[in-house]
């Protein structure tokens, strides 16, 4: 491959009017010479080819300013030449009007901004195939930078592209999945018509993490049945879990609910009943810790008359009592191995007798299960059962610890405020800023039972209309928890609003603070990598 490149100054500006002149004339030697034309700003390493509108529009380079010329191809030398006595005897010609002059600038700029902040990888190539323009975000995407990719063949920079049927025969290629590099993105194409004529191509593609964020963003919004308004909470942790339980409830699948003590595992579980097709039937809940294991049998399946001492009447158990409903088994990974047996034969077969009877029940009732056990290492260990486990396990919903979305703990405290209120006939109108920080930070290892017993006790010790940092618990105003006003984001009535940008700002460092790494941080805001990295920049968090 033979290289001619030189340094000139222009005669003239150059904008869109000029451009169209160079373009024209350039794709000329261009086709007889069969080479290719760049140009290239002194100061600047982005190379624009310049048989190309849609480039050229985009550079825009002032009279008596010195660009270079590179011509690649084996007739270079000759191409060269005829361009020089284009540009000397032509373009110096051209008349500059000071007024289109200054309009054709702003608008060159102003495409180049356009180009660069689509929020979408943007590559455009000619008839050939050629890339002529690729935006910042295509580089961010591709990892390939602008100047490796402009003036090349699209299968020479991103092979998995193919674009040769939509250039053929003009159809538009969608949603196209395809791998660059260690990244998936979706692509779409669509072709350049100038009449009847196919002048090139425009891909549009997305980082498929972007996809998947927006996906889960329409499954966390998807409108939930009102059975789910019981549940307080708006995290993105919370509606993921929520989302599940929602398609649950279109089913009669056993459901498993997982989470630490006092993470609402009961409420949720009574979501699915009362917004399934079974709500009209009833909802029986049983706490397998509650009961001793002597009598946990027969309150499951009841008892014949006289099947043990002290049995003098028959008994109903909760799954017959529940026929055609729900049976909720609280604190399932307390149930013994003798009646895991049992339970395992009333998921799989719908039947099972009273304790000391030989009638066999037939019982239509669909289980939830719920734990906050390790049930995984309870297999190891023998006390749980692994077939009954994968029967109950069919669709697990794991509930977040409060800790873990400290951003509804306004609501639910605004929730147990107004709850409250009512039960003790009180008359309390909020809480303050600083006792709100202080519940915030809190690591709360009781979960939502805990805030909501704390705001009951704030509640009755109170003697003002609003709840205190006085008011709280000793162990929760420990001064060592307390946290800068800076630090903390929360808003009421009087409190003064910053600008989105200061918020963004609070967000990010909390975030990068806490979890050291842009992965961690990213998937607790519900943002892609490359965004919180992007902002970290910005805010100048980390080095560029």
């Amino acid at each position: 491959m033979v290289e001619k490149r030189e340094r000139l100054r222009l005669p003239v500006s150059i904008h869109s009017q000029i451009a169209a002149h160079i373009v024209q004339e350039v794709s000329r030697i261009s086709k007889r010479n069969d080479v290719s034309i760049f140009f290239r700003k002194i100061n600047e390493s982005r190379l624009v080819p310049a048989g190309s509108m849609l480039s050229m529009v985009t550079f825009f380079a002032s009279r008596g300013e010195e660009i270079e010329v590179i011509i690649e191809g084996l007739k270079a030398e000759k191409a060269f030449d005829e361009f020089m006595q284009f540009f000397n005897s032509e373009l110096g010609k051209e008349k500059e009007e000071k007024d289109t002059y200054e309009l054709l600038r702003n608008t060159s700029i102003a495409y180049e901004k356009i180009f660069n902040s689509i929020g979408s990888g943007l590559v455009v190539t000619d008839e050939n195939g050629v890339i002529t323009i690729f935006n910042k975000l295509a580089e961010g995407i591709t990892g390939i930078s602008m100047d490796e990719a402009i003036g090349k063949k699209i299968q020479e920079v991103i092979p998995g592209i193919k674009i040769e049927n939509v250039l053929k025969t003009g159809k538009e290629e969608m949603n196209k999945k395809i791998k660059v590099g260690n990244n998936v993105v979706f692509t779409n194409i669509t072709p350049i018509y100038t009449g009847n004529k196919i002048e090139g191509s425009v891909i549009v593609f997305y980082d498929f993490p972007q996809i998947e964020y927006l996906e889960n963003e329409l499954k966390r919004n998807r409108k939930l049945d009102k059975a789910f308004d019981i549940i307080i909470g708006n995290s993105g942790k919370l509606r993921d879990a929520l989302t599940i339980a929602s398609k649950a409830a279109e089913t009669d699948s056993t459901v498993l609910i997982r989470g630490e003590s006092g993470t609402g595992k009961e409420l949720v579980a009574q979501a699915i009943h009362y917004a399934s097709r079974r709500r009209d039937k009833p909802f029986i809940r049983v706490n397998c810790a509650a009961i001793p294991v002597t009598l946990l049998e027969s309150e499951l399946f009841g008892h014949e008359r006289g099947a043990f001492t002290g049995a003098v009447t028959q008994k109903i158990g909760k799954f017959e009592l529940a026929d055609g409903g729900t049976v909720f088994l609280d604190e399932i990974g307390e149930i013994p191995p003798e009646i895991q047996v049992k339970l395992l034969r009333v998921i799989q077969e719908k039947e099972f007798e009273r304790v000391g009877g030989i009638k066999t029940i037939k019982v239509d009732v669909r289980i939830i299960a719920a734990t906050n056990k390790d049930l995984e290492k309870a297999i190891k260990e023998g006390t749980f059962r692994e077939d009954l486990y994968y029967r109950l396990n069919v669709i697990p919903i794991m509930l977040p610890p409060l800790r873990e979305r400290r951003g509804d703990i306004p609501l639910l405290v605004e929730h147990f405020i107004e709850k409250l209120n009512k039960k003790l006939n009180k008359n309390i109108k909020g809480i303050t800023k600083k006792a709100m920080q202080a519940l915030i930070h809190y690591d709360w290892p009781g979960n939502i039972r805990e805030l909501e017993n704390i705001i009951e006790r704030c509640i009755t010790l109170s003697e003002g209309e609003y709840i205190d940092y006085e008011d709280l618990p000793q162990y929760i105003r420990n001064e060592d928890t307390i946290v800068s006003e800076n630090n903390v984001i929360y808003l009421d009535e009087h409190s003064e609003l910053l600008t989105m940008e200061e918020y963004e700002y609070k967000i990010i460092k909390a975030a990068l603070d806490r979890y050291k790494s842009f992965n961690k941080a990213a998937k607790v805001l519900g943002l892609t990598h490359k965004t919180v990295a992007s902002k970290a920049r910005k805010f100048g968090l980390v080095d560029r």
